[in-house]
């Protein structure tokens, strides 16, 4: 399977531990497809549900498109390299506005 930055994939996020985001729910790869082609893992962004109005950069709202069938909210800041065989399947894919979008509020989150 080929995983792509900005593509949206279904993901098993349990076990959970604490405060973690857990269950089979939408990520975002974060990762590169370099990195993608010789690791094991993964860097994703999980997605949730729960729509949070004005939370940029911790959360950043996706519309729902293709196989992601409801609107999202990535939570850039839950953050979270995962095994490859979490993934499950592709749902959908970012644009290049918002994977920029994304990017960038992450990099505020971790100045």
């Amino acid at each position: 399977m080929d995983f792509e930055r900005g593509d949206i994939f279904l993901v098993n996020f349990n076990p959970a531990k604490g405060g973690e985001i857990g269950k089979l729910r939408p990520a975002i790869i974060l990762s590169d497809r370099d990195a993608n082609a010789v690791l094991e893992t993964v860097i994703v962004i999980p997605l949730s549900t729960i729509i949070e109005a004005d939370t940029l950069p911790f959360r950043y709202s996706i519309s729902k498109r293709a196989k992601l069938q409801k609107n999202s909210d990535a939570c850039i800041n839950e953050i979270r390299a995962l095994s490859k065989a979490r993934l499950k399947e592709k749902l959908a894919a970012l644009t290049i506005e918002e994977l920029n979008i994304i990017q960038d509020a992450l990099c505020q989150i971790i100045r």
